[in-house]
């Protein structure tokens, strides 16, 4: 009891210290210098994530090309970022995967033994992790002349607090009232109990998200009301699946932490939700905006 008691507590501190940093970056993220620093902290993580995710694939006995992946999943963070800022480049997202793609070809041209494996294992880093975390940049920084009131600081916090709600209340209600598995293979802890919670905190987030936007963002965040709540069970939803994916991912490893942060255990284990709910709120904007 004391040591799951401390446990709790360091998760609690890092959350509140991690959670203060993300508000103040984006508060202030319209500082011209803002950009760049939010881009390298992205990069940082998604650097760190792919280190932990090449971990997952030693673990497994493959030998992946740990070095390149991370360099192509930093530029492509970076990649992302310029062609917010410069047009011209907006194709460099494309080109990044792909540059990464042959050159994962190129490095097992030596040696082909499992390169089918190899080369989809290490393209997959760029996918599941590097793209996500740019289209952060994207939520951010997205920029129409049709919505000149669009504030990307609504949209991230939105993106972030609803994702993460979820998780929090999943945790807290499969603690103290969960007795039903949901996925008692890949991850025992999480249940039916906690899972409709976060679903439940989620859709209310999403809902409290709609009228504050309405009343405070003049303009900046404009979420309907039937939006909101199809819109925030998807998130709850596939936040949920992201956490189960990367459990899946580390279950098939025979590890129970990407890393050994206390606690938080790793990057990976941070991000995993948001990898999956990052390109659907992304896609919301572009789409329905």
């Amino acid at each position: 009891m004391a040591a799951k008691i401390k446990d709790l507590n360091t998760r609690l501190l890092f959350s509140t210290l991690s959670t203060a940093a993300v508000v103040l970056l984006t508060l202030f993220s319209p500082l011209p210098f803002m950009g760049w620093l939010l881009t390298c902290t992205l990069a940082l993580l998604a650097g760190i994530a792919v280190w932990e995710y090449a971990k997952l694939a030693r673990a497994k006995d493959f030998k992946p090309a740990t070095f390149w992946m991370i360099a192509f999943a930093v530029v492509e963070v970076f990649s992302l970022f310029a062609a917010i800022r410069i047009p011209a480049l907006s194709q460099l997202p494309l080109f990044v995967p792909f540059s990464g793609l042959v050159a994962f070809f190129i490095i097992h041209f030596k040696n082909p033994s499992q390169a089918i494996l190899h080369i989809a294992l290490q393209f997959f880093a760029i996918c599941y992790i590097a793209i996500p975390l740019g289209l952060m940049l994207g939520i951010l920084f997205f920029f129409s002349p049709d919505l000149p009131s669009f504030d990307g600081r609504w949209w991230f916090f939105y993106l972030i607090f609803v994702t993460k709600i979820t998780d929090i209340g999943g945790y807290f209600v499969g603690r103290l009232w969960g007795r039903r598995r949901l996925a008692p293979v890949i991850s025992p802890q999480k249940t039916l109990e906690g899972s409709l919670a976060g679903l439940f905190c989620s859709v209310l987030l999403s809902v409290a998200f709609s009228y504050l936007g309405a009343a405070y963002s003049q303009g900046g965040f404009l979420l309907p009301l039937s939006h909101a709540i199809w819109f925030g069970a998807l998130l709850g939803i596939l936040g949920q699946v992201g956490d189960l994916a990367e459990s899946l991912l580390k279950r098939d490893a025979l590890v129970k932490d990407s890393n050994a942060l206390p606690g938080i255990g790793g990057i990976l284990d941070l991000i995993d939700s948001l990898l999956l709910t990052t390109p659907l709120v992304y896609f919301y904007i572009r789409t329905f905006l």
